[in-house]
Parts: C-alpha cells; sequence; structure tokens
C-alpha cells in the first residue's frame, strides 16, 4: 500500500469516529438547548466555515436552475432530518439512535432507488433487503405493532427517511460536496430561522449552557461536518468508491462504542444484532464485490 493511501486509510478511522461522535455528543447538547436552536446554530457555523473553503480550493458559487432546485429539496430534507434527530434523542439512547439512522437510510436508499428508479434488482440486492428489513425489526425493538410507533422509533424512521432523500437528491445536483454542503446548510439555516422570533433569543438560550456544551457543539459542526466530510470525500476519490465507502459501516459500531464511554449506554442484544444485520444488508446493497470472494478464498484456501 501507498504512502498516500496508507494515510487516507487512517484519515478514514478519524472521519468515521468524528461522524459517530456526533451522536453522543448532540444527546449532550439537547439536555442543555432547544433542538430548534441547536439545528439553526449548527447550520449557519457549517455555512460559515465551508465559504473560505470554497474560496481556498476555487470552487464555484455558480449553480444551474436545476441545481438550485435540487439543493432547496435537499436543504428542506436536511432541515427535516435535523429537526428528527435532534428531538428524537430527547427520547432515548443516543447509540441505538445512531444505528437505526447510519443503518437504515442507506437501505432505505436502495430501496426508493428500486421501487420508484426502475433498476433492475438482483438476488444479491434482494438478499440485502431482506436482511434490512430484519435488521429493522430488531433494532427498533419490535414485539408487537403498536411497539412500532412508539415517539423514538418514528422519529428515527423519519430521520433514516429524510437522510436518505438528502443523499438521493446530492446524487442529482452534480455538485463539489463542499458546493452542496455549503448551499444545503445555508437553505437549512434559513428553515430554523423563525425560531429566533419565537424563542427567548440566542442570548438567553444559552446564558445556562457549560463548557461541555460549547466542545460538543464544536464536534457536532466542525468536525463532523466540514472536516469529517472533506476527508471522507477525499478519501473516496484516493481509495476508491467501494474501498472507501466500506468505512462508512464503522459508523454504527464506533456509535455504540462511544456512546457506551461518553453516556454509559449499554446496548442491548438485540440492538447488536440488528446492527450486525443492518451492517450486513449494506455490504450487500452497495458494497459487495466477486473480488471479495476470491480474496476470501486465497485467505482460507491458498
Amino acid at each position: 500500500m501507498e504512502r498516500t493511501e496508507r494515510f487516507y486509510t487512517l484519515a478514514m478511522f478519524f472521519a468515521m469516529l468524528l461522524w459517530a461522535v456526533s451522536w453522543p455528543c448532540s444527546k449532550i447538547l439537547t439536555h442543555q438547548a432547544h433542538p430548534y436552536l441547536i439545528a439553526l446554530m449548527r447550520f449557519a457555523l457549517v455555512w460559515v466555515c465551508i465559504l473560505p473553503l470554497m474560496v481556498v480550493f476555487r470552487i464555484s458559487f455558480k449553480l444551474s436552475k436545476s441545481q438550485f432546485v435540487f439543493v432547496c429539496i435537499a436543504g428542506v430534507f436536511n432541515a427535516l432530518y435535523s429537526l428528527l434527530f435532534f428531538q428524537g434523542l430527547t427520547f432515548g439512547d443516543a447509540g441505538r439512535a445512531g444505528v437505526i439512522t447510519t443503518t437504515l437510510s442507506p437501505i432505505f436508499g436502495s430501496l426508493i432507488s428500486m421501487v420508484f428508479g426502475g433498476v433492475y434488482v438482483s438476488v444479491r440486492e434482494k438478499l440485502g433487503l431482506v436482511l434490512g428489513l430484519v435488521s429493522g425489526v430488531f433494532l427498533l425493538h419490535i414485539e408487537t405493532l403498536s411497539s412500532l410507533f412508539n415517539p423514538f422509533n418514528l422519529f428515527f424512521i423519519g430521520a433514516a427517511l429524510a437522510w436518505s432523500f438528502v443523499t438521493l437528491v446530492s446524487k442529482k445536483a452534480l455538485l463539489h460536496p463542499l458546493k452542496f454542503n455549503c448551499y444545503v446548510s445555508f437553505v437549512s439555516a434559513l428553515l430554523f430561522l423563525p425560531y429566533l422570533a419565537l424563542g427567548e433569543g440566542i442570548g438567553e438560550s444559552l446564558k445556562a449552557v457549560d463548557s461541555v456544551f460549547w466542545v460538543c457543539f464544536l464536534v457536532v459542526s466542525i468536525l463532523s461536518v466540514v472536516v469529517a466530510t472533506s476527508i471522507f470525500y477525499k478519501g473516496v476519490e484516493v481509495l476508491g468508491v467501494h474501498k472507501g465507502g466500506s468505512f462508512l459501516l464503522l459508523v454504527p459500531v464506533f456509535a455504540l462504542v462511544l456512546s457506551f464511554f461518553m453516556l454509559d449506554e449499554s446496548p442491548d442484544v438485540r440492538t447488536l444484532i440488528g446492527c450486525a444485520l443492518a451492517i450486513s444488508a449494506i455490504y450487500m446493497l452497495s458494497l459487495y464485490e466477486i473480488s471479495h470472494i476470491r480474496w476470501l478464498k486465497r485467505l482460507f484456501v491458498g
């Protein structure tokens, strides 16, 4: 492995940690401030931080009419995702919420593409969808039909759906990741702006927060969105789509581990089984390659 590939392999591990740590950090934020205010501040700060990066990397600010439409649609779904994300964390564990959202979102995205995109569905992809549905039963702790509709499940099923739409729209927009993030964050911030008129104001709302809040806020906004996203897309460029994309499977695992250490959340057996099944489903849907079978044969058979 070349030095550049080794560097980006380590960098991708770091990026996945930053994405995963945003879950326990967000849980901490919701204990001290209103979810709407957190989302507004997060999007505003992300937008301000990405602007100079676009100048440094000479990324054009221009948008075509179709790109403008896609950015607005993505901004709406991104705002909805954040609303469900922060509000939902008040109902349950950050670790399980992280696993549900990060695993069900790509599964929902694949399902939407197959149903509405007229895409041919292979046997492997059908198996992936079945695994995904079974994983949902474990992750959502579904014992009876009524248990599916508890607030925690509804918020994070909605969050996973909203993020799957953001991902699908981002592919249609055909924009540089930083540029897409910049405009989507701006649109999302605008949608949360009315909170300032309805709430008691930023200064008054944040009067009682402590230093832990600000550390977590910087992690959730700057490190998780700006830094981790930049590393991820550069890593995919260097390592390739399949190798780079495979690092996403680490996020739900890291989310569980970090929530255990930071919030003392202990995942139950159902969550662990659901996490394993969901990761297998994502692999079957998006990351499987025939070369992986050849590699396993060489490893175990020789």
